[in-house]
């Protein structure tokens, strides 16, 4: 079994074109050959119906001058495919004008003087026969030359149409990562094949992005990963140098301060990769407005914080509490480190979401920095550095956890002209709320 299969895998085409062809060609040589048995057969069959109406005019007409007084001789010289033949009958009978088949020929009985003649005549089929062997040997070189000629046009149109396929593969072959910027091909043909080259170029479009995020974020893990180890290193180097004169207790919190600040950083790496990973969260209902007021209970105890709700307190989402209160957590920190007397934060909900705003009354977020803030390492000015505190990946990690939720997170225009940034998370609440 193995070898014919092996065989059968041989001898089918292996591309896509000429599997094509083949079977035009195939369907083509079906549809010529069932037309020509068709017309073999109707030719055929005229022309042996017209050598019998030959027959059957040659009977009649040999009948009637038979009966005219004809001498059979003449007769027969006159038709030469009628034969004639004496019977005696024992009563007289009239002329018979009509014919009738006999032994696949034609025949009449016809009273002459000299008694009963039967007049036969057989049709001439060789013509008949000729002619559908003369056909067929046309009709066969005939359609063989069809069949190579849809063939050949089959191939061509497949060329034709497969050729942008090709120049889309050539290119796709040439993109690597360090050539993300290049597109394949998309032809003017507004087809299937031009649907395929434009989803391929959106799709290198995304991945140019995500590889593109993905250096930055690299870049910036290694750029802040290495300022805190540059700078243990150097207090350690430099109470080694002088140990009778470092203060042992100053240099051992400054090293503990500069490992926080690198689990810290670590920390939040690990959380934006399992963000980025889309691992599924463990959802359940949560009342966000006693979260809220949870959290801040009992992460800012003695901070300004104001909390404003106007939410159903039976009202909830499905969500992740430790999540959560993480992005609640983080854009707590970001609004208390930037205001310059109190944070607010309002919770309200609508028919079909869930809006949470934490509002403080800093020196704000420019128009054109609303949405870069939630970038990874992003910090707008001199006033934002690491000594300030927070890692820079605060907002980043905030909007993932917001969209893993369904949610958004924005940075929108304060309500009244220099309030302060105004941080703004929608949730969608259930379908039965």
């Amino acid at each position: 079994m193995e070898p014919d299969r092996g065989r059968r895998r041989w001898l089918r085409p292996r591309t896509v074109r000429g599997r094509a062809t083949a079977a035009v060609a195939a369907v083509a040589s079906l549809a010529l050959i069932a037309c020509s048995a068709v017309l073999l057969y109707v030719v055929h069959t005229n022309l042996v119906n017209s050598a019998h109406a030959t027959a059957h005019d040659h009977v009649e007409q040999a009948a009637r001058q038979l009966a005219s007084g004809v001498p059979a001789a003449e007769v027969q010289a006159s038709l030469p495919d009628v034969s004639t033949s004496a019977t005696w009958s024992s009563t007289a009978q009239e002329p018979v004008t009509g014919s009738q088949a006999a032994d696949g020929g034609v025949s009449a009985e016809v009273d002459t003087s000299s008694g009963t003649t039967v007049v036969q005549a057989f049709p001439n089929l060789a013509p008949a026969d000729t002619a559908v062997i003369t056909m067929i040997w046309a009709l066969v070189p005939v359609t063989a030359l069809l069949v190579v000629l849809i063939a050949g046009l089959t191939w061509y149109a497949m060329g034709r149409a497969l050729r942008p396929v090709a120049d889309i593969r050539a290119e796709f072959a040439d993109i690597t990562a360090h050539s993300l910027q290049q597109r394949v091909p998309v032809p003017d043909s507004h087809d299937e094949v031009a649907l395929l080259a434009e989803t391929m170029n959106g799709t290198l479009d995304q991945l140019q992005r995500a590889v593109g995020r993905l250096r930055t974020f690299t870049s910036d893990a290694s750029h802040e990963l290495r300022g805190p180890l540059t700078t243990l290193k150097a207090r350690l180097e430099l109470a080694l140098a002088r140990p009778d004169r470092a203060e042992w207790t100053t240099v051992g919190d400054e090293a503990l301060h500069d490992t926080t600040r690198l689990e810290e950083i670590v920390a939040d790496l690990l959380l934006l990769a399992r963000l980025d990973a889309r691992q599924p969260l463990k959802l359940q209902p949560l009342c966000v407005t006693d979260l809220v007021r949870r959290t801040v209970a009992e992460r800012y105890p003695h901070q300004p914080v104001v909390l404003l709700t106007d939410s159903a307190p039976d009202t909830t989402v499905p969500g992740s509490r430790t999540a959560l209160a993480r992005l609640l957590t983080n854009l707590l920190d970001n609004a208390l480190r930037h205001a310059h007397s109190s944070v607010i934060v309002e919770v309200r909900d609508t028919e079909r979401e869930l809006v949470v705003e934490v509002m403080d009354d800093g020196p704000g977020i420019p128009a054109a920095d609303r949405e870069r803030v939630f970038d990874r390492f992003t910090r707008l000015d001199d006033a934002r550095t690491p000594s300030q505190g927070g890692t820079g990946l605060g907002l980043a990690i905030a909007r993932d956890i917001a969209t893993a939720h369904g949610g958004t997170l924005t940075a929108e225009a304060p309500l009244e002209t220099g309030s302060g940034a105004r941080m703004v998370m929608i949730l969608p609440l259930p379908a039965m709320q």
